[in-house]
């Protein structure tokens, strides 16, 4: 049973357990929630825990089909529309952080890129993924455009999901860090149409990888069914 806190609402509580044990693949895609099962387990009724799988189907992380409620089982379309709609999002973003970054928030992202390159030196990938989200992060907090943050930060959430999820052994760690810097010197410039450009490149270069690596699995299983 998991103990739940009384000042955040019952709701959000299991949304947010429920939603890391997915993004974290604790869970299986095309895994069936019950909400009796997941009441139990929290041990409450299951009035918040609909209110839960009903903020989970907003979000994209599981399908209610008739009242049955399953887990993503996310397609090639699915993460190629993420990857659009972030390309459009994150370039405003970027766009707005050259227009309003400050002299410390500048250093923030030198040193987030720092550390990335240490990172990678050691080869210590889980880092590399966590300074990774920290960066494009700090970019959407300079925006300072809240309703951008919150469908930015769900976006990505889900991407990664997907991108994971369909690609066991994803890595671009080779080439990801250099586009990074040309952002970051596109905003430490203050130049918006800069950050807007580069930070689309970035972001296609990241699905067209994406794509072909989809096309290099889906040959090896045919391969192995043959």
């Amino acid at each position: 049973m998991i103990e739940l806190k009384r000042e955040i609402p019952l709701y959000e509580q299991i949304y947010q357990n429920i939603s890391k044990l997915i993004l974290e693949r604790e869970m299986d895609p095309g895994e069936r929630l019950i909400d009796t099962n997941i009441a139990k387990k929290f041990n409450v009724s299951r009035a918040p825990v609909r209110e839960a799988f009903r903020k989970l189907e907003q979000d994209g992380l599981v399908i209610n089909n008739k009242g049955v409620i399953t887990i993503l089982t996310p397609s090639l379309e699915d993460a190629l529309e993420l990857y659009q709609v972030r390309i459009g999002l994150e370039s405003i973003a970027a766009y707005l952080a050259a227009e309003l970054v400050t002299e410390d928030e500048i250093n923030e992202i030198e040193q987030t890129l720092i550390e990335t390159e240490k990172a990678l030196r050691k080869n210590d990938r889980s880092k590399v993924i966590s300074l990774n989200t920290i960066f494009h992060e700090q970019i959407f907090d300079i925006s300072k455009n809240e309703r951008l943050i919150m469908m930015l930060d769900n976006i990505r959430s889900l991407n990664f999901y997907c991108r994971n999820t369909i690609i066991k052994h994803y890595n671009r760690e080779e080439s990801f860090l250099k586009e990074h810097y040309e952002v970051f010197e596109a905003i430490k410039s203050k130049n918006p149409e800069e950050a807007e450009r580069v930070i689309k490149k970035h972001i296609r270069n990241e699905m067209d990888f994406f794509k072909q690596k989809y096309m290099e699995t889906t040959s090896k299983e045919n391969n192995n069914w043959s």
